[in-house]
């Protein structure tokens, strides 16, 4: 299961959107390039990824919270940005609706005079654990037709059925895209997680342990925007100007040790 954590160069650059602190994330610059808007779950009281995005793209965002009841949009950016008190699901339901929905609304509004309508979305998730239900329904392949990245918080991973669900909506993700960014969040640390492996040298299983935080920020790119990828090899957190902290009162950020593992 670990090694759905391979993490992979695909050849552009690393840019950071959002605070330097909780609610930054980390993206490579081809899914910026790739994207006709993006779409944005959970957004909460914290719009610093979508105000970069829309700043440095010029191009629009769509933001959805049912928890909240505005987003505090800023009026010389209104025309580009837009926030709905519905949530994301995996079916419609009361304040509640599936990405493909919203994608289609997107679409029937802003680009009905467009010549194509494949124009691919970066998708963003922090859903509270709720990304699970989600994922684990949501038709993969429809996706790789629209989204060129994904942005995704996953939650509460030291829980048993929480873990085994990351690793199911892991492996479905991973068909059609590749990891390209990992940063754990360092609100709540890292747990301990045992898995069997096979040593192929000496023809013998053994457990071995991974220190994993629990709460990971994965990044993604849709597997049809590059032709070119290799192993990531480089050391995480990636501090060079990109990774943080996500919360500040805590300098140490989470261990990644176990991707040297993998």
């Amino acid at each position: 299961m670990i090694e759905q954590l391979k993490i992979y160069d695909v050849k552009s650059p690393k840019v950071r959107l959002g605070n330097e602190w909780d609610g930054g994330y980390v993206v490579p610059q081809i899914v910026l390039d790739n994207s006709a808007a993006l779409f944005s779950y959970g957004v909460g009281s914290d719009i610093s990824f979508e105000l970069d995005y829309v700043r440095k793209t010029n191009k629009p965002s769509f933001s959805y919270d049912h928890t909240v009841e505005g987003a505090g949009i800023p009026h010389d950016l209104s025309h580009l940005m837009t926030f709905k008190k519905e949530g994301l699901s995996y079916q419609k339901e009361t304040d509640l609706d599936t990405f493909f929905a919203h994608y289609e609304k997107y679409f029937e509004k802003y680009c009905e005079n467009r010549n194509s309508f494949d124009d691919k979305v970066l998708l963003k998730i922090d859903i509270e654990g709720n990304e699970y239900e989600v994922f684990s329904k949501m038709n993969m392949e429809k996706l790789s037709e629209i989204a060129s990245g994904l942005v995704i918080e996953f939650h509460d991973l030291n829980s048993t059925t929480q873990r085994a669900e990351f690793f199911d909506c892991l492996a479905r993700i991973n068909e059609y895209f590749y990891l390209t960014h990992l940063h754990g969040n360092n609100f709540l640390g890292n747990f301990d997680f045992f898995e069997k492996r096979f040593a192929s040298e000496i023809n013998e299983w053994y457990v071995e342990k991974f220190s994993i935080p629990r709460l990971l920020e994965l990044s993604f790119l849709n597997k049809q925007m590059t032709s070119f990828i290799e192993r990531d090899t480089r050391e995480y957190p990636y501090t060079e100007i990109l990774d943080a902290p996500n919360v500040i009162f805590r300098i140490k950020e989470c261990n990644l040790d176990f991707l040297q593992k993998i």
